[in-house]
C-alpha cells in the first residue's frame, strides 16, 4: 500500500504511515503504536524518539521538537486528543483525511478546510429525529449546534 496524506508530528519526529493505518498511544507520552494493513494481516511498530523507519509500516523523519503529538493534514494541524485512536478511512474512495475513535463509540472526523461561504448553516445539518440541545459561537464566525438523538435505542450526541 502507499502513503497517506495525514502525518503525525511531535517529540522530534514526523511519522508518515502506509495505508490503511491506525495510530494509538503506547506506554509513555512520546510513544506511538503504528498499525497498518487489515485485521487479517496487520504489521505493527512502536515508535518513539530516536526511532527509524519501519519498512511497509511507517516512514520516520525529523519533526517538531517541542509539543505533543499533532496530526498534520496538508498545511493544517490539529491536536491528537488523549483517549482517541487515529485511523485512516478503510475505503480508498473516502475523502475524509482520518477518523478519531474513542472507546465509548465516540467518533470525530475532520472535514475541510472549506471557506465559510461553502459551509451549510448548522440548522441545515439537523437530520430527522435530531434536536438542537445547545448552541455556541467559537470566535467571531463559527456557529456550533449540538444535537441529541437516539440510535438503536441509545442516546447519541453530535456537534456541527
Amino acid at each position: 500500500m502507499g502513503h497517506v496524506f495525514v502525518r503525525l508530528a511531535g517529540h522530534g519526529l514526523r511519522l508518515v504511515p502506509h495505508w490503511p493505518y491506525r495510530f494509538a498511544r503506547a506506554a509513555g507520552p512520546s510513544l506511538v503504536e503504528v498499525t497498518v494493513g487489515s485485521r487479517q494481516g496487520e504489521r505493527r511498530a512502536v515508535i518513539g524518539p530516536g526511532a527509524a523507519s519501519v519498512r511497509d509500516v511507517v516512514d520516520v523523519d525529523e519533526g517538531p521538537v517541542t509539543g505533543d503529538w499533532r496530526l498534520e493534514v496538508g498545511p493544517f494541524t490539529l491536536c491528537w486528543p488523549d483517549g482517541l485512536e487515529v485511523q485512516s478511512p478503510q475505503d480508498p474512495a473516502d475523502p475524509t483525511p482520518c477518523y478519531l475513535f474513542a472507546s465509548e463509540h465516540a467518533m470525530i472526523f475532520p472535514q475541510g478546510p472549506a471557506t465559510l461561504e461553502r459551509l451549510a448553516a448548522p440548522d441545515a445539518l439537523v437530520a430527522p429525529g435530531q434536536r438542537i440541545v445547545g448552541r455556541r459561537l467559537l470566535g467571531e464566525d463559527i456557529d456550533v449546534a449540538e444535537l441529541a438523538y437516539e440510535h438503536d435505542g441509545a442516546p447519541w450526541w453530535q456537534a456541527h
